[in-house]
């Protein structure tokens, strides 16, 4: 089942929640109704595995149980950022090194449902990235923690369609977020996608940010664990900036006027153009472009 799915099957009430489970809450004292019901979701999810479509893998399904547990430790901390270490979790059998609330939610969309055969940016794509958006809005309960920029990229695996999603590291601002981004930075280098002479070298206009704080990362990260079982010429994404986004009244429609595409959506930085290629030689950066979604 397509993760927007849940909810009544229908992208706007997954967006709004079901309000009469919310009044329910309310009457009986809960706190933060939304969130608590997100979080019931994650769990829902976590104990029917199949029913949710989660990908049949054992290190990826072994890996929810302690993501769950993390979102809910972030959420009652309205937090981006844990306390401790990074969390170990799988994607199709390889491990990754996910930090923030944004990273863990993402991880989740990225491995639950079924991407429908006849998707398309109108009908599923752009929707399911507003969607996440706002679920991690709900969750965080604090918009001074937000990234600036989310993105989802999509792409087949063989004869699967996937989605991956992912969020920058423009907030909050500090020790934290660098230490985050070297993270990255490191992973990207051991995958290929990075060279250890860019470490602190950046393609963005002068002052832009260093390579891994991009929200494209960890979708790049996971279709390159997936090796050749993606068709690269194939892959497609876009970047999404979530407080101008979630602001329009129409919000799960894609951009039709080049003022809202630019309003609302990012081409790749100069960082993107020179690690996506890295994918492989079959990745066309027009795929990534805010108007050809």
């Amino acid at each position: 089942m397509p993760i927007h799915q849940v909810f009544h099957k229908d992208i706007l009430d997954a967006f709004n929640l079901d309000r009469a489970a919310v009044w329910f809450s309310l009457c009986s004292g809960a706190f933060d109704p939304i969130s608590l019901q997100i979080v019931a979701l994650f769990d829902d999810i976590n104990t029917r595995r199949d029913y949710y479509e989660v990908i049949n893998n054992t290190p990826t399904r072994e890996s929810f149980p302690k993501v769950i547990e993390r979102i809910k430790t972030l959420q009652q901390r309205s937090s981006i950022f844990p306390d401790g270490a990074a969390l170990t979790v799988s994607y199709q059998g390889t491990n990754f090194e996910l930090e923030t609330l944004y990273d863990l939610v993402g991880w989740i969309f990225s491995v639950t449902g079924k991407t429908p055969d006849d998707a398309t940016p109108a009908n599923f794509y752009y929707p399911l990235v507003i969607l996440y958006t706002q679920w991690c809005r709900t969750l965080c309960a604090n918009e001074n923690k937000e990234p600036q920029m989310v993105q989802i990229t999509w792409f087949p695996q063989e004869s699967i369609k996937r989605v991956c999603l992912g969020s920058n590291l423009d907030r909050p601002k500090g020790a934290r977020k660098e230490a985050a981004r070297t993270k990255r930075f490191d992973r990207l280098v051991k995958d290929g996608l990075a060279k250890e002479d860019e470490r602190l070298k950046s393609y963005v206009d002068e002052g832009g940010q260093l390579i891994g704080h991009c929200a494209e990362t960890f979708p790049m990260l996971f279709i390159k664990s997936l090796g050749n079982k993606v068709t690269m010429k194939d892959v497609k994404g876009v970047a999404v900036k979530p407080f101008a986004a979630l602001a329009v009244l129409d919000k799960f429609a894609v951009p039709n006027t080049d003022t809202l595409r630019k309003e609302l959506l990012e081409d790749p930085c100069g960082n993107c153009k020179v690690v996506l290629p890295r994918l492989g030689t079959n990745i066309n950066l027009d795929n990534f472009s805010i108007y050809n979604l």
